[in-house]
């Protein structure tokens, strides 16, 4: 069963890598519909794609929009409501493990999980987080996957040894400290440079124990890919420019950041763009070790 779903998903990524590398030349193009799931810096080369008029140069009219939630993104896609998207790895992953055959990762832009577990300062370590109220976005989200990879390397089990809380999205979980409601948090940048601000620790740094992960994937349908494979080639090239303008050009992407974040501050958005560009893939290819962990959850 295990080597089944292996194959299921190395066909999807198989097919991706087929369509990105195309090399021929199409007429004018359709319009498309692109999702990412979270204002968050690892999503910026969407954007740069789009603001620095590398989708226009490859004669696509791409209409982003937001969607917070990996299951939601994916079941958008299946429907034919959006074209292609960005997103966490294991929403896609499971869904195709689950039966969804039509769905396909064509990309992937980020190979690690980054991010840290913030709290209260009475948390001296790792192990003190049993019992805690610790929050997360949702159940198969980023932060969730790195909950459970990463404690798992401390022979512990989040749903097992902490009180886990859905938080909805990753806005919400520096308020929700601030409140009260939970001990402590998984989050990405710059959400946990926020939390330090405010006096709460890191209790561990996820980005430093450099756990290889699918952690953002571009996804489409095979029944979208079969019927505009063009400007789907031409959508993950000019994804690929905008992760090449996010690794060269810090100025512009600071602004572009700001844009879709509401960020303003230059010192969390240059923590955010460095600590993120660390595991940012030039090429989009897949990084078989990043879905294995996946599928070993």
């Amino acid at each position: 069963m295990a080597t089944f779903a292996k194959m299921l998903v190395l066909l999807g990524i198989s097919v991706a890598v087929s369509v990105g590398s195309s090399k021929e030349s199409w007429g004018q193009s359709q319009a498309l519909t692109a999702f990412y799931t979270a204002p968050v810096v690892s999503m910026a080369p969407m954007w740069i794609a789009k603001e620095a008029g590398f989708f226009k140069k490859q004669g696509l009219d791409v209409k982003l929009v937001f969607i917070a939630s990996g299951p939601i993104g994916t079941a958008a896609v299946l429907a034919g409501e959006v074209d292609v998207g960005i997103i966490g790895g294991f929403a896609p992953t499971r869904a195709i493990l689950g039966g969804a055959r039509d769905l396909v990762i064509i990309g992937q832009s980020k190979t690690a999980m980054v991010g840290a577990i913030v709290g209260r300062k009475e948390i001296a370590s790792v192990q003190d987080l049993k019992g805690k109220r610790h929050g997360i976005d949702r159940v198969g989200s980023n932060p969730d996957m790195y909950t459970i990879a990463a404690l798992a390397r401390f022979q512990m089990d989040p749903l097992r040894d902490l009180q886990y809380i859905q938080l909805g999205d990753t806005g919400r979980g520096i308020p929700a400290l601030k409140a009260g409601s939970i001990d402590s948090l998984t989050t990405t940048p710059p959400h946990d440079l926020f939390a330090q601000r405010l006096g709460y620790k890191v209790i561990l740094d996820i980005t430093a124990m450099k756990i290889p992960f699918a952690a953002t994937v571009l996804v489409s349908s095979r029944t979208t890919v079969g019927r505009k494979q063009p400007e789907i080639a031409k959508f993950v090239r000019a994804y690929a420019e905008g992760v090449h303008y996010f690794l060269t050009n810090r100025e512009g992407t600071a602004q572009i950041i700001t844009k879709y974040t509401k960020v303003e501050d230059k010192d969390v958005i240059n923590y955010s763009m460095e600590a993120e560009s660390k595991a940012m893939e030039k090429t989009l290819q897949v990084d078989p070790k990043g879905i294995e962990l996946i599928l070993g959850l």
